[in-house]
């Protein structure tokens, strides 16, 4: 029986793919326990519909990342009469600065705070696999 996965199945495949298993899996586990539904043509219709929608979504990242590699985020901060800084450029930061320009849901790869003036890069997650790399400016007050 061919069976549409609506989510992970560790061993058996990702959610939204069509995956063929035996009769009495899916019947008996794998339907009453709301993890997959019947390949059939209505099914099978509103899956192609999902996996345009999701190539859409895909395509729409790819463009805000590669938008995200065209800009530059400028930061600010004090600095003391020697040139110290007080403060740093946080992940957090980084995250909130995307949020205002109105960019869902991201994940900055940002190990340590940036404590140094000057143009660093930073990667940002976009989500399915799309990265970009972001230009990040400190300068001083």
């Amino acid at each position: 029986m061919e069976v549409i996965l609506l989510q992970d199945i560790k061993g058996l495949g990702r959610k939204n793919e069509i995956k063929k298993v035996s009769d009495g899996y899916a019947r008996n586990f794998l339907i009453p326990k709301g993890l997959v539904k019947a390949a059939d043509t209505k099914n099978r219709e509103e899956k192609s519909k999902i996996d345009k929608e999701q190539e859409k979504e895909l395509e729409q990242k790819k463009e805000i990342a590669k938008q995200l590699e065209a800009e530059s985020f400028h930061f600010s901060l004090n600095a003391g009469k020697d040139g110290q800084i007080f403060g740093s450029v946080s992940k957090r930061d980084i995250e909130e600065s995307l949020r205002h320009r109105n960019i869902a849901f991201v994940s900055v790869d940002l190990p340590k705070p940036i404590k140094g003036t000057g143009e660093h890069t930073v990667d940002v997650n976009l989500g399915e696999g799309i990265h970009a790399k972001v230009n990040v400016s400190i300068t001083t007050e």
